[in-house]
């Protein structure tokens, strides 16, 4: 049986303004959804610890701002990052064009190494659909992502894609 370890990881929540990408991390470490989120202003810094297998992980989560006016600073905010998830609105189908933007600047700064996974978030507003499951899956697929549905709002899998993204990371870790 393998010891225990204990990790520090830095992962990135990055999409256009308006994704979700606040009410996917307030979820996922407070458990809580708000309605009523202002817009993230150059970056928030939460932080969730947790087991999984043998590993102690504390997860810092960076939610970068989706305004164009603070890509100058992504390179500064995405410095360091062990993975990110990347994602859209599926009731957006421009959050869903600008996906390439966010994925390209990512790997610019971390290179090919560190995961990407593709969230389509706010899945409770299916009669507003604007990507389809397929549509998303197919871009995944050609980027070789993984692809999770989610909804803040329900939190129908939010846990397990923040999960997938750290089980990702610990696997390249493990790999050094």
């Amino acid at each position: 049986m393998s010891e225990d370890k204990n990790w520090i990881l830095k992962c990135c929540l990055l999409g256009e303004a308006n994704v979700g990408k606040t009410s996917l991390a307030h979820r996922f470490i407070e458990n809580t959804f708000s309605n009523s989120y202002k817009a993230t202003l150059g970056v928030n810094l939460m932080k969730k610890d947790l087991k999984i297998d043998n590993n102690e992980v504390s997860t810092q989560v960076w939610d970068l701002g989706g305004q164009e006016s603070f890509r100058s600073l992504r390179k500064l905010y995405l410095e360091g990052a062990n993975g990110a998830l990347v994602v859209f609105d599926v009731t957006n189908r421009k959050s869903f064009e600008k996906l390439e933007d966010w994925i390209n600047d990512f790997r610019e700064i971390l290179g090919d190494k560190w995961p990407l996974v593709l969230i389509g978030n706010k899945a409770d507003l299916k009669v507003n659909m604007k990507v389809s499951k397929e549509e998303a899956q197919a871009y995944a697929d050609k980027l070789n992502l993984q692809l999770i549905i989610t909804s803040a709002k329900t939190g129908e899998n939010v846990e397990n894609a923040f999960k997938n993204l750290i089980k990702s990371i610990l696997k390249v870790i493990s790999l050094e």
